[in-house]
C-alpha cells in the first residue's frame, strides 16, 4: 500500500466488530461476530479487523449497495485496496472520495467501481 493510499484510508472513520456491533439499534444475538458474518458474505469490507463507517446505514445495517461495490472491485482489489479507494478521491465522482458518495449516488459509485477495475484488469 502507497503512501496516498495510507492517508486516504486513514482518512475514512473505521469501527471494530465490537462497535459495528453496538451501534445496531436492535438486540443482535452475534454480537460482534455479526460484522464477521457480514464480512464473509461480501456485504461489508474489512480490513485487519475494521470496518469503514461509511458501509452502514443509520441504523448500523450495511448499505444495500455494498454487494455490488465489493462484487466489482474483489476481482483486483485486497481489502485493504478497497478501503484505501474508498478514501481516495476518484475522478469518475468529480473528485469526491466514493465514501462519501455512497449512499447519495450509490449507482455512481458502482459505476466508479466497475470502472476502476476495468482500468485495473487492463493495466495487468
Amino acid at each position: 500500500m502507497g503512501v496516498l493510499g495510507q492517508d486516504a484510508a486513514d482518512s475514512l472513520p473505521m469501527r471494530d466488530a465490537a462497535e459495528v456491533a453496538a451501534r445496531l439499534r436492535r438486540w443482535v444475538p452475534l454480537g460482534s461476530e455479526i460484522a464477521q458474518a457480514w464480512s464473509a458474505a461480501d456485504r461489508v469490507v474489512e480490513d485487519r479487523g475494521l470496518y469503514p463507517a461509511c458501509q452502514f446505514d443509520e441504523a448500523g445495517l450495511p448499505l444495500v449497495q455494498m454487494r455490488g461495490l465489493i462484487a466489482e472491485l474483489r476481482p483486483v482489489l485486497s481489502p485493504s485496496g478497497m478501503v484505501d479507494w474508498l478514501g481516495a478521491p476518484c475522478a469518475a465522482l468529480e473528485g469526491l472520495r466514493p465514501a462519501d458518495c455512497l449512499q447519495s449516488s450509490p449507482g455512481a459509485v458502482i459505476e466508479a467501481a466497475r470502472q476502476h477495475a476495468a482500468q485495473a484488469r487492463t493495466a495487468a
